[in-house]
């Protein structure tokens, strides 16, 4: 193992200067805030959005929703955004390799199949329409910006549309508000250094604006790899964002563009820019108006293999309460044109450009029966070029006995529209188009129970069973073994049950804990076959436990240690389970400066946590140390 102790510390020296300021110095000590931890009480109470599409407290969301929170994120050892969702217990995480991540909930999970999970950064949704997938390398931001990841398992489709099958992760970063003066950051270890900072200004008596970048280098983690090869990467994201008005007449633009390489190949690397405005109105003080844009634009090459996707999309919403109703309703509209071009192999996509339109408008209704019982109801009506008209209805009932429990139950129907690998890839004698390739679908049925036990404990238990039909799978057509075509011809379900919970041990140490657990059963329609031995339906082992401590001790030092364990993947080729330790040792020496040590997969020298034979690689012990300074 190689360890590097020189971090990346000399760059937050440059900024030092622009302390000088008493304005921006208080400005910063309360930006400093932001990592003192939050009571259990006020974790139970923290205003959440992704489950309704309006702002509520965590008590009363009657969905399987955890939420990193900014000091999750600060006190973490992560320095990516998948490493950061493994904080969430209801996610599974697998690292293939430096660059690759594959990240689902409630299983299908693999780098190229995780395609059932909707993820939102700000309200962009950062779906790809190549595969139904994220890129994750793709994704950079500077981790003390984030303000919370709210982690949805289970559909969402109802709000959301297609890909929002088995969960939802709503990524916000923080106001520009909140974010006034200069931070800045390094980390280094002996295969990744990272870098950013950012500079925060107020704009007239009620805005604020922040100009940011991140920069970092992950070295491959093949054994044959050098710092400029296999499957490392290195690059940067930078951007702005400015916020306007009032909490009841505010606007919020951003942009923000990405440049990175990869080593596969000369000339591979990915990049792209992105630009969000949204703008919320309080029309009175039972009504608001949402109007959001974005348009977005991305180009992939890798090893003779060239991916662009562009999207536009734009969407109103308006929330209002009448008596025992709260009601949210909106429409929408994307329009997406993509290319794929493949001088690899034989593999391509016919046409090698398409356009793709998404229109559609849903209605949510929350209905208080009694001030204890409430039912949620809501449909979306969806066209999109590819399927046509889908309908994606939501039942769900909440009953809380008292101020901090909730009963939670739920009935939702949500859909995978097909991609462009779906509907359009063939291999010339081998592989035919499957134009007439439908939805995958999914019947979900679920039960959950929320509470807070005193002040000092919290937790949250999730059942569900869910039922999938016409599932992707690869079969012969005509009477020899080519050529084949892609079909849907697998149906089945899964069950399990996630739990997580919290507790405050003493006022300076909290421990949490998490757990998941998972069965899949899945058959094939009679008299067909799958080449792909159910591929499509991931590479998910059955349980993931998790343990975390927080200490905060005195002269500022912090200690943060993790625990992990991930059972075997039975999907072959098979690998074993494996259990790991991470921990943080962090020193706040003034309301300025934080220094900090971590290490990475202590227990063992290296693990495997993907079995896809073309990427995986063993995932290495780390030692790093880092600092953040912020004025």
């Amino acid at each position: 193992m190689k360890y590097t102790s020189g971090s990346a510390l000399l760059l937050v020296s440059a900024v030092a200067v622009l302390a000088s300021s008493p304005t921006l110095a208080a400005q910063a000590q309360d930006d400093s805030k932001n990592l003192s931890n939050l009571s259990i009480e006020e974790l139970a109470q923290i205003p959440v959005r992704s489950a309704s599409k309006t702002e509520e407290p965590l008590s009363a969301v009657p969905n399987a929703l955890y939420v990193i929170t900014a000091d999750d994120v600060a006190r973490s050892n992560a320095t990516s955004l998948p490493e950061a969702l493994r904080l969430a217990p209801n996610l599974w995480v697998q690292r293939a390799n430096a660059r690759e991540f594959a990240i689902s909930a409630r299983g299908f999970n693999g780098v190229d199949i995780s395609n059932k999970l909707l993820v939102l950064v700000d309200g962009r949704s950062i779906y790809s329409t190549l595969h139904s997938g994220v890129f994750w390398e793709l994704h950079s931001p500077i981790p003390e910006d984030l303000a919370r990841i709210e982690v949805i398992s289970g559909p969402g489709g109802t709000l959301y549309g297609p890909n929002a099958v088995n969960g939802v992760v709503s990524i916000s970063t923080r106001d520009a508000r909140e974010t006034l003066g200069v931070s800045a950051h390094g980390t280094a270890s002996g295969d990744e250094r990272t870098a950013g900072a950012r500079l925060g200004f107020s704009l007239g008596q009620s805005g604020a604006m922040r100009v940011y970048g991140n920069w970092f280098d992950r070295e491959g983690l093949s054994p044959s790899s050098t710092p400029t090869s296999g499957d490392g990467i290195r690059g940067w994201e930078a951007g702005a964002r400015a916020d306007l008005g009032s909490d009841a007449n505010h606007l919020m633009v951003k942009a923000e563009a990405f440049d990175n390489m990869t080593f596969l190949a000369p000339g591979d690397g990915n990049n792209g820019q992105n630009v969000t405005a949204r703008w919320n109105r309080a029309l009175s003080d039972t009504s608001a108006l949402q109007l959001q844009a974005y348009f977005d634009v991305f180009h992939r090459r890798s090893r003779m293999t060239e991916d662009f996707l562009q999207t536009v999309d734009g969407e109103a919403q308006f929330n209002i309460a009448l008596g025992d109703h709260q009601l949210v309703a909106g429409i929408g509209a994307r329009h997406s044109r993509d290319r794929f071009i493949n001088a690899l192999n034989t593999f391509r996509l016919v046409p090698d450009s398409a356009e793709r339109w998404l229109i559609n408008g849903f209605v949510q209704d929350r209905f208080a029966i009694t001030p204890q019982f409430s039912i949620v109801a809501g449909l979306k009506v969806e066209h999109s070029s590819f399927t046509g008209i889908q309908l994606l209805p939501n039942l769900r009932l909440a009953w809380q006995p008292s101020e901090n429990a909730l009963v939670w139950a739920a009935i939702s129907r949500a859909v995978r529209t097909p991609s462009r690998v779906d509907r359009d890839l063939i291999v010339p004698f081998r592989l035919v188009a499957a134009p007439d390739i439908a939805s995958e679908k999914l019947l979900a049925f679920e039960l959950g129970y929320r509470d807070q036990i005193g002040r000092n404990t919290s937790f949250s238990i999730n059942a569900f069973f869910q039922g999938y039909d016409d599932l992707r799978t690869v079969d012969s057509i005509g009477t020899g073994r080519f050529p084949q075509q892609l079909r849907n011809d697998s149906q089945g379900h899964s069950f399990g049950v996630e739990a997580w919970g919290n507790q405050q041990l003493m006022p300076w140490w909290r421990v949490s804990a998490g757990a998941a657990w998972l069965v899949k059963r899945f058959h094939l329609t009679p008299g067909t076959h799958d080449i792909t031995a159910g591929a499509a339906q991931g590479r998910d082992p059955d349980l993931q436990l998790s343990l975390r401590s927080q200490m905060n001790l005195p002269l500022g030092f912090t200690i943060d240690t993790a625990l992990r364990h991930v059972d075997a993947v039975s999907f072959a080729p098979a690998i074993p389970g494996y259990t790991e330790a991470d921990a943080r040792l962090g020193w706040r020496a003034n309301a300025h400066i934080e220094l900090f040590v971590a290490g990475d997969n202590l227990l063992h020298a290296s693990h495997l946590e993907s079995n896809e034979v073309s990427r995986n690689q063993p995932i290495l012990r780390t030692v790093s140390g880092g600092a953040r300074i912020r004025f």
